[in-house]
C-alpha cells in the first residue's frame, strides 16, 4: 500500500511540475479518484504547494520553466529523484558493497542529458573517481513539445549506451582507444520504444506522450572512467595544431571501422545517424529553410557588403541548398556494404575532445558518442573544422591542410581513400552541414546573438564570430557552384 502510495505522489509530482495545461489535467486526474486515504492528504497537498508555488514565479519573473534550460536560466530543478537513482546504478556496476559517493563540482546539465563526476570510496573493487551519465525519461516528458521531439531525446541515449555497450569493444579489440573506459552501460526504454525500432524511422505521430506506461521507471545510465584535468584540456577555438590532434583521433577512430561490413551492419542496425543529418532533423527546418537564409541576409547585410557576399547568387543561397539537400544527404549517408563507408561521431565539435597536454605521451579522448553512426568520415572531419577553427588560421591553405592531414593519417592507419573521393567527400559534408546550421542555427541570429555567445565554447564557431560565419558563407558558396557547374 505504501509504495502505491509514494509511486502515485511522485507520479503526481512530475505531472505539476508541467506548464498549465498539465496541471488542469492534474485537477481533473483528482477527482476521478476514489476517496483519499487520509495518509495521502499530506503528501498531496505538499506536492501540490510547492507546484503552484514554484510555477508562478518562474512564469513572472521571465526565466523558464523547462527544466533543461536550468544552466542558461538559472532556474535549478529539483534532483532528488535524479540522485535517488546513483546508488542503484553504482552498486549495479561495482557491487552492492558501495554505499556511498561525493560528488565532484556542479553537475553538467545539457540538453538531452545529466552527467557528474563522482567520488567514490577507496576500494580496490572500484575506480576512485567516475563519471555519470543518465537520462530519466520523467526530466523531459513535460519539456518536449510532442512525442517526435521525446523519441529523439531517448534515441540519442539508446545510441550512446549501445555504443558504449555493442560496438566499443570490438573497435577496442582493433586498436581504437580514444574514448573512456566503460563501466556500465544501461536502458530501460521498454513500452516506449521497441528494441528493434529503427532510430531512423519517422515517430509515430498519434503516440500520446503523457499516456506512456511506467515513466518513473523509464531511462539510461552510463558509467565511464573519469578524464584526469591534470593530462588533459578542453578548449575551443583551436589551434591548427590541437585540430589536428583532433583528426588524428577521428581517423583512428574511422580506422578502426574502416569498411567492416560485419560491424557497420551491426552499427546501422543498433545506432542512429549524425547530428546533423537531414533523416535526424525536423522537416521543418529544410522547408523554411529559404525564409531561415532571408532572415541571416536581413540581419547581417552590412558584413555580408563588407565581405563582398551581397549578391544575387549568395543571396539565393537558401534556395540553392534546398534544391541539393536530399541529393547531398543521399551522398553523404553511406549503406554498410558501401566502399569508405566507417562509423563517426557524428557531433564531432571541440568541446566533445579532451585534448592530452602533452600528446606525445597522453592520447586524445573523445566523448559523447550519442549521434555515432555508419557514415563517411569526412562528416566529422567538416563539422570539426567549420565548428572549432577561428577563420585566419583557416585562410591561406589551413583548411586544406587539415583535410590533407586527416587524409594522411588514414592512409597511415592503412585505410585506402583516394584523393579525388576524399575531396568530394568533404565538400559534400560541408554542404550537409551548412543546411543543417541555415535551416536551424541562423534562422535567428543577429551580429548581436553572435556577440552574446562568442565566449561559449560549446557552440560553433560559425555561430559566435561573425568573421567566421562570413567565411563559412563563401566556401559553401564556392562547393555549390562547383557542383551546380559539374551539373551543367
Amino acid at each position: 500500500m505504501v509504495s502505491v502510495e509514494y509511486r502515485w505522489t511522485a507520479g503526481l509530482w512530475t505531472t505539476v511540475r508541467r506548464p498549465t495545461h498539465s496541471i488542469i489535467r492534474l485537477f481533473d486526474s483528482i477527482l476521478a479518484r476514489p476517496p483519499l486515504h487520509r495518509t495521502m492528504l499530506l503528501p498531496l497537498l505538499l506536492t501540490l504547494c510547492v507546484a503552484v508555488r514554484a510555477f508562478v514565479p518562474l512564469q513572472q519573473t521571465g526565466m523558464s520553466s523547462n527544466p533543461l534550460c536550468a544552466v542558461q536560466a538559472g532556474y535549478v530543478r529539483s534532483t532528488d529523484r535524479a540522485d535517488s537513482f546513483i546508488i542503484p546504478t553504482l552498486q549495479a556496476a561495482f557491487g552492492s558493497e558501495l554505499t556511498t559517493y561525493e560528488l565532484i563540482g556542479d553537475k553538467i546539465i545539457q540538453p538531452n542529458a545529466v552527467g557528474m563526476k563522482l567520488r567514490l570510496p577507496s576500494s580496490d573493487q572500484w575506480p576512485s573517481e567516475v563519471f555519470l551519465k543518465q537520462v530519466l525519461a520523467t526530466d523531459y516528458v513535460g519539456a518536449r513539445s510532442d512525442w517526435g521531439d521525446l523519441r529523439r531525446t531517448l534515441l540519442y541515449a539508446r545510441t550512446e549506451l549501445r555504443f558504449y555497450r555493442d560496438v566499443l569493444p570490438v573497435m577496442n579489440k582493433k586498436g581504437f582507444d580514444a574514448a573512456p573506459e566503460c563501466y556500465y552501460a544501461q536502458y530501460d526504454f521498454d513500452g516506449w520504444i521497441d528494441e528493434e525500432e529503427d532510430a531512423t524511422t519517422p515517430a509515430d505521430i498519434s503516440v500520446d506522450k503523457d499516456a506512456l506506461p511506467d515513466p518513473l521507471e523509464k531511462g539510461g545510465w552510463l558509467i565511464l572512467e573519469c578524464i584526469s584535468a591534470d593530462k588533459h584540456v578542453q578548449d575551443s577555438p583551436l589551434s591548427i595544431d590541437q585540430a589536428k590532434q583532433c583528426l588524428k583521433a577521428a581517423a583512428e577512430l574511422h580506422a578502426s571501422a574502416w569498411e567492416d561490413q560485419e560491424l557497420l551492419d551491426k552499427a546501422s542496425r543498433e545506432l542512429s545517424r549524425a547530428a546533423f543529418n537531414l533523416q535526424m532533423r525536423n522537416p521543418k527546418e529544410l522547408a523554411g529553410i529559404e525564409g531561415a537564409w532571408g532572415n541571416f541576409c536581413s540581419n547581417f547585410e552590412d558584413d555580408m557588403k563588407a565581405n563582398g557576399l551581397w549578391t544575387e547568387q549568395i543571396l539565393n543561397l537558401g534556395k540553392r541548398i534546398k534544391s541539393v539537400a536530399d541529393h547531398v544527404s543521399k551522398e553523404c549517408t553511406p549503406s554498410p556494404n558501401d566502399r569508405y563507408a566507417t562509423i563517426i561521431h557524428g557531433d564531432y565539435k571541440a568541446m566533445n575532445v579532451f585534448l592530452g597536454i602533452d600528446p606525445s605521451t597522453t592520447p586524445t579522448i573523445m566523448i559523447d558518442m550519442a549521434s555515432a553512426s555508419c557514415g563517411f568520415g569526412m562528416s566529422d572531419v567538416a563539422m570539426h573544422i567549420h565548428h572549432a577553427v577561428n577563420p585566419e588560421d583557416l585562410d591561406d591553405g589551413g583548411e586544406e591542410s587539415l583535410v590533407e592531414f586527416y587524409i594522411q593519417t588514414l592512409r597511415d592507419l592503412g585505410c585506402d581513400y583516394p584523393a579525388d573521393v576524399a575531396h568530394r567527400h568533404y565538400q559534400l559534408s560541408v554542404l550537409d552541414y551548412a543546411r543543417f546550421f541555415m535551416g536551424r542555427m541562423w534562422k535567428s541570429a543577429t551580429p548581436k546573438t553572435m556577440a552574446q555567445k562568442k565566449d561559449n565554447e560549446n557552440i560553433a564557431n560559425i555561430n559566435r564570430s561573425v568573421p567566421s560565419a562570413m567565411r563559412f558563407v563563401k566556401v559553401v558558396d564556392r562547393y555549390l557552384s562547383e557542383m551546380e557547374g559539374a551539373a551543367n
